[in-house]
């Protein structure tokens, strides 16, 4: 039987990757984005819980349960308009569309998820250390907070529907195709381990979680640098 596979913010860099990953392997993908294409589902991760179940419904009347759903989803406060938006209301908008956008997107999809399912959310590998500057507090903030609730909810949504978070480091995406090679060298020698990670690089470990969830435990954070 072909999994069935649906993920918000197929739209970006690393959506598209995995995305191409997943179908590579025969899986059914269902993207929900906001501004939808064909065969697209449209989909705002803030809009009100109820608008977001009524998506989700649709969607599975149409094609049938979920084997997994991803969480990509998120605010991008490094490129305009956002990257010159007061430091509170840039964190606003990590809150609304990171963290509350997962947590509407995990509570609204758990009556549509097959046994032996999995949901993936997207925290960073350096909540547990910091990053100086007001991005690096304002994303390490989102992201431990979509990380804890990730542990929380994964006790909650039961043995056979499995919750993991998938921690990647700095990712070359649409913002690190703005920069200069200097820049580009500059940021990456803050970087642990002192590299970049692709958005293929992403897409695959997050693909990888999906494919062999039968055999992950719930709860799983995978560090995506550290399995590379």
């Amino acid at each position: 039987m072909t999994d069935i596979v649906g993920i918000t913010g197929c739209s970006g860099g690393i959506g598209q990757a995995l995305q191409t990953w997943l179908e590579n392997r025969n899986v059914k993908v269902l993207a929900f984005v906001r501004n939808p294409g064909p065969l697209e589902y449209p989909l705002d991760v803030t809009w009100p819980a109820h608008s977001i179940v009524e998506v989700m419904r649709l969607a599975a009347e149409h094609i049938g349960a979920f084997n997994g759903w991803i969480n990509l989803a998120g605010a991008d406060i490094l490129r305009e308009p956002l990257r010159s938006l007061p430091y509170e209301e840039r964190l606003m908008q990590l809150w609304q569309t990171d963290v509350l956008g997962s947590i509407r997107c995990c509570r609204a999809v758990l009556p549509f998820l097959a046994e032996d399912s999995c949901v993936v959310n997207v925290g960073w590998d350096e909540i547990w250390t910091g990053h100086r500057g007001s991005a690096g507090e304002l994303y390490a903030t989102a992201k431990a907070a979509v990380t804890a609730y990730s542990l929380s909810w994964a006790q909650s949504a039961g043995p056979n529907r499995r919750v993991f978070v998938a921690a990647p480091g700095w990712v070359k995406t649409r913002w690190a195709d703005t920069l200069s090679q200097a820049q580009l060298s500059q940021t990456a020698r803050k970087i642990p381990g002192g590299a970049w990670q692709s958005a293929r690089m992403v897409a695959q470990a997050i693909g990888q979680l999906v494919m062999e969830r039968a055999s992950i435990p719930t709860g799983t954070i995978r560090r995506i640098g550290e399995t590379s």
